[in-house]
């Protein structure tokens, strides 16, 4: 034997270098049964157990101890109770074999750690262990590795137990802490790998521009939504490159000063950007800037996110338009104007005021009392109010000229009324009246009319169907619940067979008949309140059916594929004789699924695929065996 210095360094030399191991191979291994895991897992550390036996710490002539209660219980702690048995059976074997007056201890030992590492694995319930778990587990097992000394002999636990209880002790709950720090250090870097890889999925996927730079403008990141953006041929293709590279300068020098003040305040922004490719396509953008930091707190770049809203912007111009012919009107309209002062006297008012309340104007004179005015408006019914609520319905009116406010009134005629009273210095009050009838009307037709241009932003001309445009955000919208509900959500992909056919032949006019007819029998099969159904493109439409599963799509798309074909609409140029359509049926299975919204419709077109070139007027459902022909025939 050597010092026992050399020997307690190369016990934990040995549980480091397993456990390093375990470190290196277990991603080889992560795809197995658990079982099988476990089994390996419990191998590794029994091999260890036993080498660490082999080399024990020497503390006087006779007196030996070893760090084997580690290895055991890190087994039984991290890899389950199967692992811990296989590790105990390593080292219950091994101590058997090397018998001795301590081979009952020893072994009693094993148990107890075996019994300590598997105890804690049950207590975590699922959960991965972490450092707190670690410490517990190391305080746990520095005393409990000393039980198995009880059962030695008297003699021989007097001799033992004063030099071995202190330094085994503290040994045993050094290297548990420090290996059982390892093996969940491993763990947090596996699930910070596998979370790096879904947000870099998500990212990707992302229909919304996002990218980083770093403080010279350059990019650093980029998504292909952001390389689409730019009409770059890839994300990797704008990786070095800046806005000078893909934007007139102009453009580029704005973007570029827009950075540069976010870089220099170290300030969020949101702002919005008119965009202006190389050939002239203009765009708007609400663009996100927001400073990259290092661990440190020093900015080295940026981080954007776009979102085209030149959409929007038109709707906004239009309704600036509208609020600016509504203020024009308003500004030429004549006002009336009255002054009261502090005591509820008139001081002065113009014509219009009077002109404004016709059947009072006798008594809307400089010096009238403004109570005696309100009631008398009240009895030559030009305000309507209940006769119990008069007095009330003044001061409250009294009480609106005494504060700087605005409000509107109706009159008994049904004019609408805007009132504005200003206080002044003095304790006079300023109001103006202005005849807001006109305006108050042009603003419900405004309302009205621009209802009606959202309906008809969402709702295709022709078919009177939902717009491709709408029909994404209503399947995003329907995906999401169905993600959150765990329910499942079918998606129909439509196409008139040999459409273009039918146009050369009977003409565009016929065409759109043709279109407006096969709509309206999609529009009756589609009539639960949840589903929907859009003008896809072209002579293609689409359906979304929530929670409806596979088979009832199938029953849905198969009595509209029969609809379509009993309006028997000649068709001479199919084999058909009639007009028909092909369907392809995809379904999102809830919870049990892990598809995108883009697998969905990527799933129903090669549903659709599969029916067209089975022959037409057929529906068919997605299969993976489907796919893999579409793949074929596309390659």
């Amino acid at each position: 034997m050597g010092s026992p210095w050399s020997e307690l360094l190369a016990n934990i030399a040995v549980v480091a270098m397993f456990v390093s191991v375990w470190v290196h191979t277990h991603v080889w291994v992560d795809s197995a049964a658990p079982s099988v895991r476990a089994l390996l897992f419990g191998t590794l550390m029994g091999a260890a157990t036993v080498v660490i036996m082999m080399i024990p710490m020497e503390f006087r002539p006779g007196v030996f101890a070893d760090l084997r209660a580690t290895t055991i219980a890190l087994a039984g702690f991290f890899g389950g109770p199967l692992a811990g048995i296989v590790t105990a059976l390593f080292a219950g074997a091994y101590r058997i074999w090397l018998g001795g007056a301590g081979m009952f201890a020893g072994c009693v030992s094993i148990a107890i750690a075996f019994g300590i590492g598997a105890a804690g694995h049950l207590a975590l319930r699922g959960r991965a262990p972490d450092r707190k778990d670690v410490f517990l587990l190391a305080a746990a097992l520095a005393p409990g590795a000393l039980l198995g000394f009880a059962v030695l002999p008297r003699p021989i636990l007097d001799a033992v137990l004063p030099v071995t209880v202190l330094p085994s002790t503290l040994l045993t709950f050094v290297s548990t802490v420090l290996a059982g720090l390892v093996l969940v250090q491993e763990r947090l870097r596996v699930e910070a790998l596998h979370s790096r890889r879904i947000y870099k999925a998500i990212v990707e996927a992302l229909p919304d521009c996002l990218n980083a730079k770093d403080a010279d403008g350059r990019f650093i990141a980029a998504n292909p939504a952001t390389a689409k953006l730019m009409r770059a041929a890839s994300a990797e293709a704008l990786l070095g490159k800046s806005d000078f590279d893909f934007y007139p300068r102009e453009t580029a020098e704005r973007f570029r000063a827009d950075e540069t003040g976010v870089l220099e305040t170290g300030v969020a922004r949101t702002i919005e950007q008119r965009l202006v490719h190389e050939n002239g396509d203009a765009a708007w953008l609400a663009t996100l800037k927001a400073p990259l930091r290092d661990r440190f707190g020093n900015i080295f770049g940026l981080i954007t996110h776009n979102r085209d809203i030149t959409e929007r912007k038109g709707l906004e111009l239009a309704l600036a338009q509208s609020r600016a012919r509504l203020d024009a009107a308003l500004s030429n309209m004549a006002d009336g104007l009255v002054m009261v002062d502090a005591s509820g006297k008139l001081l002065l008012c113009n014509e219009q005021y009077a002109a404004l309340f016709p059947k009072t104007a006798d008594v809307r004179v400089p010096g009238a009392d403004h109570r005696e005015i309100l009631r008398a408006a009240v009895a030559r019914g030009e305000y309507a109010v209940p006769p119990d609520q008069v007095e009330a319905w003044i001061e409250d009116i009294i009480a609106f000229e005494k504060t700087d406010s605005r409000r509107e009134i109706t009159l008994a005629d049904g004019r609408w009324l805007d009132v504005k009273t200003r206080r002044t210095e003095t304790g006079e009050s300023l109001t103006i009246f202005s005849d807001i009838t006109a305006a108050k009307r042009a603003e419900a037709e405004l309302r009205v009319a621009n209802d009606e241009l959202n309906r008809l932003a969402h709702r295709d001309s022709l078919t009177d169907l939902m717009t491709r445009r709408a029909f994404d955000d209503a399947l995003a919208r329907e995906f999401a619940r169905a993600q959150r509900t765990q329910t499942e959500l079918s998606l129909l992909l439509i196409d008139v067979d040999f459409f273009k056919r039918f146009n050369d032949r009977y003409g565009h006019q016929a065409g759109d008949e043709c279109l407006r007819s096969v709509s309206a029998c999609i529009a009756a099969a589609v009539r639960r309140p949840g589903d929907s159904a859009a003008r896809y493109g072209g002579e293609e439409f689409a359906a979304i059916l929530p929670e409806t599963d596979s088979k009832g799509a199938f029953v849905i798309a198969e009595k509209l594929r029969r609809m379509i074909r009993e309006l028997e609409i000649s068709h001479e140029d199919s084999d058909r004789g009639v007009v028909t359509a092909s369907i392809g049926v995809a379904t999102f299975t809830g919870g049990r699924s892990q598809i995108a919204i883009a697998d969905l419709i990527r799933r129903a077109d090669e549903a659709l695929y599969g029916a067209k070139s089975a022959g037409r007027d057929r529906v068919h459902g997605w299969r993976p065996h489907v796919a893999e022909a579409v793949q074929k025939q596309a390659r």
